[in-house]
């Protein structure tokens, strides 16, 4: 199994980051036919500049620094080779569109062949860090990614009956995966869908307008306010609704905006 499988086919000019990986570059192309492709390496060599000619993709040997930039990070060996993982990732989540998603990959320390080696008194970590999916969830949760996914890349055919008889859970044949892909996105798909539709400013003033009558601070006033802000916008009440359950944590308040909505014929579906 691929890191590309996470990746779906984009017509679109998107800004993807692609680092040192170079052996991906003629596949993600492919996936990615008008991508806007930045590939970052410490080594340009004649090679790789040959193959990001080939393929269409920018040479870097530093991150930008601006927020926001890139649908897509592929980085195969942050989380195996690299150091200081949660700054980095944190740095990802900051260069990553609200719709966007990194891509990594992990050796992992729950592993049967780690695991055998261990009971025989040896544990060969030279250059490789390894990881268990819970850490690496642990890891990417404070690094504020919210919707983490696993996919097994190496995994062998043998059986796990006898560490199982130990007591060693076997989760998704997590003892036979060697290595674990993993797709980190920036936000739930609910809330990048709902922040794909309107721009950042009108989302910004529904959610300000939705936390003062949600906290009671003028709630008629802001409510009439909230209605003329979606008939000015064109929100509609399937969206409006999936925003109010997204950020108003009160049931208070929800029922409110769902009763005044009623008298404009408005029919929001909100969660209890």
């Amino acid at each position: 199994m691929n890191i590309l499988n996470f990746v779906p086919p984009n017509f679109l000019p998107i800004n993807v980051l692609l680092i040192e990986s170079e052996k991906l570059l003629e596949g993600l192309r492919e996936i990615l036919p008008a991508a806007q492709i930045a590939f970052m390496t410490t080594e340009p060599t004649p090679a790789i500049k040959k193959l990001c000619n080939k393929f269409r993709a920018d040479l870097i040997d530093e991150l930008p620094t601006a927020p926001k930039i890139f649908e897509l990070i592929i980085a195969e060996d942050i989380l195996t080779t690299g150091e200081n993982f949660y700054s980095t990732l944190l740095t990802f989540n900051h260069l990553l569109t609200d719709s966007g998603f990194l891509l990594t990959q992990f050796y992992n320390v729950r592993f049967i062949g780690v695991l055998e080696s261990l009971r025989q008194g040896r544990f060969f970590n030279n250059e490789q860090r390894l990881w268990a999916k819970a850490n690496v969830v642990k890891l990417l949760d404070d690094a504020i990614y919210k919707e983490i996914n696993f996919m097994p890349s190496e995994r062998e055919n043998i059986s796990a009956a006898e560490w199982i008889d130990f007591g060693f859970d076997n989760f998704s044949d997590d003892l036979t995966t060697k290595v674990w892909l993993v797709k980190a996105c920036k936000c739930t798909a609910e809330v990048a869908a709902l922040k794909d539709i309107f721009t950042p400013e009108v989302r910004a003033d529904l959610s300000r307008l939705l936390h003062r009558i949600e906290y009671d601070i003028d709630a008629e006033e802001n409510f009439q306010r909230l209605m003329e802000l979606c008939d000015r916008e064109g929100i509609f009440d399937e969206y409006l609704a999936d925003f109010i359950n997204q950020v108003v944590v009160h049931a208070a308040a929800k029922n409110f905006i769902k009763v005044r909505a009623e008298t404009f014929g408005r029919i929001l579906e909100l969660d209890s």
